[in-house]
């Protein structure tokens, strides 16, 4: 069964579904929904576990470990939650407990950033779990299932981390193949404690003080349980997929068999990475192109990534990882597939350059990877670069030189030389069709922007349509201006992930933001693209003028979107009027079959939602709107809107008071 769901949403079910017992939790941006969701099934009586609440994320990691003595036991955290679990996390793995943590992906400051990055799961790569990055909700769900099946061999029994970028992966509603019960019921067997920690008869002690000789041995056994997952992850992605039709390795090759260029990566960010190769993969003067897609991030598969890269006989790899180097050479991804190219290949491993990109939540994009596989080319064909890390997307100290101007100065005069050797190469910077309708949507926060596109979204996944929602999340206060970006697959193979920033659909909630001098909502409007505005004051004609769009070849309409809330005594609630108006502009979706999908799933009041959604798709207008009839007026209200203190006498005061006491 196919379900529009967010990243979160599905760790949650792969939670369910593996029969979790115990999970004991402390919420955190941006992994707290999975949580609410467990504790409302739990609580629901949908879901047979036990939920601990506790009061931090110490005493979660606490919880779990106790717990995932005697049941099977998970939990989810992210950023600086994960660094509070730090000193208990290695009793899980020192004492073989196998359970599963889902942290999404965030940067961990200072400064403060709740946006996603992997510096949380890189600063624990050295506490002895298994981590497994996802790119997407379904490998998140996929990935929680398998992470008990792994952990829970009796050639491992550590525990696994389930990784996930924060918010473009958490956040993001798509797709998601939901198993069944009863098929996940026959891969995964049902928890084998071996030492349970409630069992009378058979009393044992966790934890205990060990000298150092039977210390270093403990540690090198427990160090060879943590090898063995090498081959259990390949063996249960197989089985994975034979069962459920999606198999999983410890890395995907993606791209061309024989490939001179290789970027490598872990993550949700590989989407846009596979738009890319397929887009230049063929095109004239451009070799076989691939992307090392590493799912298997502890304990790595240095040998295996070697060979594979060896096979094809690459000859650069570019490494983008979403996370520091803190001192080291390189950061970890690239530091480890530099050591396994060192170790196996020695002399002949491939040229390699580290890039740095994706921090705090900085935007990885389509084009990000022409860069990358133009860097590749350069450095294949001899080029001098850089043996210490490139930044992304700084143009003050860019990876290819487009603007000498915009340099630092004292990089200039560190790495000139090297960027007037590293040309720009046009072929790999071909633009990307725009072969996939694009919505973005305008709002502000409180409005329900989000919700709409979700529920949208929802629809179109249960009529066989490939569409995703990238909300944007952040520190905005209600009534600050936000959006959210819906894409519907039109064209093309595969299912994409990567969205091109050019929209054919702009929808503004709110018709202040026309006027708003920070915001220009259809600087990246396809030249045939539509503009839907929230407007009983502002006609089509002057929306165009107010956008800069006089003369363009782009449709403007309007829809009384606020008035027909008010209408239908939806207060401020305006925002299944503009879902309905999304419908009038985009045909891809059928607006009847959408239909049969709200009536299923619209909120209360369910019949006044389903007539705002009507009228929206009705009431959308190329042409000025009549003035509005003036909507009859709450006289008790508009006093009460409008009392200020300093207008009551004393007497008055002190009778209200009276009149509030008894309840008045």
């Amino acid at each position: 069964m196919r379900l529009s769901m967010a990243g979160n949403t599905a760790a949650a079910w792969g939670f369910r579904l593996a029969r979790v017992q115990c999970y004991p939790y402390y919420p955190i941006t941006p992994s707290t929904s999975c949580s609410e969701q467990i504790a409302t099934w739990v609580g629901n009586g949908e879901m047979d576990a036990v939920v601990i609440n506790v009061e931090s994320e110490h005493s979660a990691a606490s919880a779990v470990i106790s717990s995932a003595k005697s049941v099977r036991a998970g939990t989810a955290t992210s950023s600086k939650g994960l660094l509070y679990m730090v000193e208990v996390l290695e009793n899980g793995s020192g004492c073989s407990l196998p359970f599963t943590i889902f942290v999404g992906n965030r940067a961990t400051g200072a400064p403060i950033n709740i946006w996603g990055d992997n510096s949380d799961a890189y600063a624990v790569r050295d506490s002895g779990f298994i981590q497994i990055f996802a790119a997407t909700g379904q490998e998140a769900l996929d990935d929680v299932i398998q992470a008990y099946r792994i952990g829970e061999d009796l050639g491992v029994r550590q525990p696994v981390m389930v990784n996930l970028r924060g918010f473009t992966g958490t956040h993001t509603y798509e797709p998601v193949e939901l198993p069944s019960i009863a098929d996940v019921d026959s891969f995964l067997p049902p928890f084998l404690p071996l030492e349970p920690l409630f069992a009378p008869e058979r009393p044992v002690t966790y934890g205990a003080m060990l000298s150092a000789y039977y210390y270093r041995r403990h540690k090198r056994n427990q160090t060879a349980a943590l090898k063995n997952a090498l081959g259990v992850v390949e063996k249960v992605g197989l089985q994975f997929g034979k069962q459920f039709g999606r198999t999983y390795g410890s890395f995907e090759w993606i791209g061309a068999p024989e490939a001179d260029l290789v970027v490598a990566l872990v993550g949700e960010s590989s989407g846009a990475a596979e738009t890319i190769v397929s887009h230049l993969q063929g095109r004239a003067s451009i070799p076989g192109l691939a992307i090392l897609k590493v799912r298997l991030f502890n304990p790595f598969p240095a040998q295996e990534i070697a060979t594979q890269i060896y096979k094809a006989n690459a000859k650069a790899v570019v490494v983008l990882d979403e996370g520091l180097p803190h001192g080291d050479v390189f950061p970890p991804l690239a530091a480890r597939i530099s050591g396994a190219l060192q170790s196996y290949l020695g002399s002949q491993m491939p040229r390699l350059a580290s890039v740095i990109g994706g921090l705090g939540g900085s935007e990885i994009r389509p084009e990000h990877f022409q860069t990358l596989f133009n860097l590749a080319a350069n450095i294949a064909q001899g080029c001098p670069y850089r043996r210490e890390p490139y930044w992304l997307d700084i143009e003050e100290d860019p990876i290819l030189l487009t603007d000498e101007k915009k340099v630092d100065p004292k990089l200039w005069k560190q790495y000139g030389e090297i960027w007037k050797s590293q040309p720009i190469l046009d072929p790999y910077h071909v633009p990307l069709p725009g072969n996939n309708y694009e919505i973005r949507i305008y709002g502000r926060a409180g409005q329900g922007a989000i919700t709409s596109a979700v529920f949208f979204t929802a629809a179109g996944v249960e009529n066989g349509l490939w569409v995703i929602t990238k909300p944007t999340f952040g520190s905005e206060r209600r009534g600050a201006v936000v959006h959210t970006d819906t894409l519907i697959q039109s064209g093309g193979e595969g299912e994409t992930r990567a969205f091109t920033g050019r929209q054919d659909l702009v929808c503004i909630y709110d018709d202040t933001i026309l006027t708003s001098p920070g915001h220009a909502p259809t600087q990246d409007l396809k030249p045939d693209g539509t503009v839907i505005v929230n407007s009983s004051r502002y006609s089509p004609a002057r929306v165009r003028q107010l956008l800069g769009l006089t003369g363009s070849n782009a449709s403007v309409y309007v829809v009384p979107a606020s008035r027909i809330a008010q209408e239908l005594h939806l207060g401020s609630y305006f925002n299944m009027a503009m879902l309905g108006a999304m419908h009038r502009a985009c045909s891809l979706l059928d607006f009847q079959a959408a239909m049969n999908f709200y009536e299923k799933s619209v909120p209360k009041p369910k019949e006044a939602n389903l007539e705002a959604i009507q009228r929206g798709f009705r009431e959308t207008t190329d042409q000025e709107l009549p003035p509005a009839e003036p909507l009859p007026v709450d006289e008790r209200a508009e006093t009460f809107f409008h009392w200020r203190p300093e207008e009551e006498s004393l007497e008055e005061e002190m009778l209200r008071s009276m009149e509030t006491l008894r309840g008045s």
